[in-house]
């Protein structure tokens, strides 16, 4: 492999002056750039004289090799360009990412508020019998009807449970409704206007029952059944 040789001696530019190159290192002297009078013992501007002394062969080094603009000032030998270094714009992009995702997520937060705000303002403006603000009174084993859940005859209210707790036995309901879907109740015990014992009850533990499909209510209650109460009352939780 050929090695490149070294450029000749010379004066090269450097920033806003000319430093002198000897052929095979940079030199301690300077001078003005685009000076036209030569340094006591080196060789004038950009034409080099045959035979530089330690370059080569006589003759190697031809006047006008080292041009204005060679060699890029700095880098350490004549004939090197610097090459630009690049900026990165990952730091930018990844902001960018980071920008959208937050938009994308609080676009989602309102519209989440939005659907939850409707849902609650649809439920404490929700007059229906049974619903969640007006509980529905019902007689124990007899049939009854909140909002299109058709409740069956033969329900009871066991008077003497194993557990002690309030349970209610048999309960079984038919979805008229047009669509399948949940069913979550609350139904309670009253004495004299006040709540004494309450039970949650759903169907297929909160599966969507289908239309026209009739199923077993399954009721549990953390409360003991009370010696006394005049009063039952059903209504949707939501």
């Amino acid at each position: 492999m050929t090695q490149t040789p070294n450029p000749p001696a010379g004066w090269y530019p450097q920033g806003d002056q000319e430093r002198w190159w000897d052929g095979t290192a940079w030199s301690d002297n300077f001078r003005p750039l685009g000076s036209e009078q030569a340094q006591p013992g080196y060789p004038n501007t950009y034409q080099q004289p045959y035979g530089q002394p330690g370059y080569g062969q006589p003759g190697y080094a031809q006047p006008g090799y080292a041009q204005p603009g060679y060699a890029q000032p700095g880098y350490g030998q004549p004939g090197y360009v610097v090459q630009p270094v690049q900026k990165s714009n990952t730091a930018r992009n990844i902001l960018i990412v980071f920008a959208v995702l937050f938009l994308l997520f609080v676009g989602g937060c309102v519209a989440v508020v939005a659907v939850v705000g409707s849902k609650v303002n649809e439920i404490a403006n929700d007059d229906t019998l049974g619903g969640p603000n007006n509980p529905l009174t019902i007689t124990e084993g007899q049939g009854f009807e909140v909002d299109g859940f058709e409740y069956a005859d033969g329900w009871s209210i066991p008077p003497t449970p194993i557990s002690g707790l309030f349970e209610i036995e048999n309960l079984k309901v038919t979805n008229d409704r047009d669509k399948a879907d949940r069913l979550l109740v609350t139904i309670s015990l009253l004495n004299a206007g006040e709540v004494v014992a309450t039970t949650t009850c759903v169907a297929g533990e909160l599966d969507k029952i289908p239309e026209d499909t009739t199923v077993t209510v399954d009721c549990s209650s953390s409360d003991s059944l009370p010696p006394a109460y005049d009063q039952i009352t059903i209504q949707d939780v939501v």
